[in-house]
């Protein structure tokens, strides 16, 4: 049998939707209710006739960027959901049985992820047209549509330089470590079995701790001997190396898949 087949991985990914189609449900609610709630607080003060349209713009984009925040932050902790189905015994013998690869399920789960995130961004649209619905029916001046303000915050922001480096630079970079924090929580949900996500968070946090320790000595080693790294070089070596462990991460996370047993530790998949 080949490792890749798209008739298995259809069927398989087929399965993943409908064993996870509740859970998916139910995020992207919570994700819709988040939504509204900093939409409706941020802007609905400053929605009645004769605030100005700049402070109303303002106010929007204020709210625009703590839902972008808050995107973000889900994409991260995407990660601890990424494999739900495989925590138990009886879990793990109905996955052993589907007849497709590992790397199959793998994908399947990796695909189904990735539609959850793309769906969780569509809910801000789905906020922002309710926010502008129940504005209208109570009469208010609604301000204005968020969704083209966000496309021209994010057109504006690509034409800035942060610390001399261009903008699209820096949130490349900030991107990566996202997707490397995301990974992280992928291998936690992978290998730990119990109270993974809370072991991954303190991992991280003391990675990060370590991370700016290391760049702060870096600095003050570099500020005495004279060879700073420009801040154009610590950008695109903080992506690359993000990147490249986010990477390994994902091939990590695969390994432990494939070689996971039907009766496990109890706290780890080994």
């Amino acid at each position: 049998m080949s490792n890749f087949n798209y008739k298995r991985f259809g069927i398989t990914f087929k399965w993943t939707e409908l064993y996870l189609r509740k859970n998916m449900i139910k995020i992207f609610a919570i994700t819709l209710a988040v939504y509204l709630f900093i939409l409706l607080t941020n802007t609905i003060t400053e929605s009645y006739n004769g605030t100005p349209a700049d402070t109303q713009q303002l106010t929007l984009r204020s709210a625009i960027r703590s839902c972008g925040m808050a995107y973000f932050l889900w994409v991260i902790i995407s990660g601890t959901w990424f494999c739900p189905n495989i925590k138990t015994k009886q879990q793990r013998i109905t996955i052993k049985m589907l007849p497709a690869t590992n790397l199959e399920k793998y994908l399947s789960h990796m695909a189904w992820l990735a539609i959850q995130l793309i769906g969780m961004a569509l809910m801000f649209c789905l906020a922002d047209v309710i926010r502008v619905a129940l504005f209208a029916a109570l009469g208010l001046d609604w301000i204005q549509w968020g969704i083209p303000v966000f496309f021209d915050m994010s057109r504006v922001a690509g034409d800035m330089y942060i610390l001399g480096v261009k903008s699209t630079a820096v949130y490349a970079a900030g991107m990566a470590w996202v997707l490397w924090a995301q990974s992280l929580y992928v291998l936690g949900s992978i290998l730990i079995n119990r109270y993974g996500a809370l072991i991954v968070s303190g991992i991280h946090v003391i990675l990060i701790v370590a991370l700016v320790w290391l760049v702060a000595k870096s600095d003050t080693e570099a500020a005495a001997t004279d060879t700073a790294l420009t801040a154009d070089a610590a950008t695109y070596i903080a992506l690359a190396t993000f990147a490249l462990l986010g990477i390994f991460n994902w091939i990590t996370g695969y390994k432990i898949y494939s070689r996971m047993q039907v009766v496990n530790n109890k706290l780890i998949n080994l």
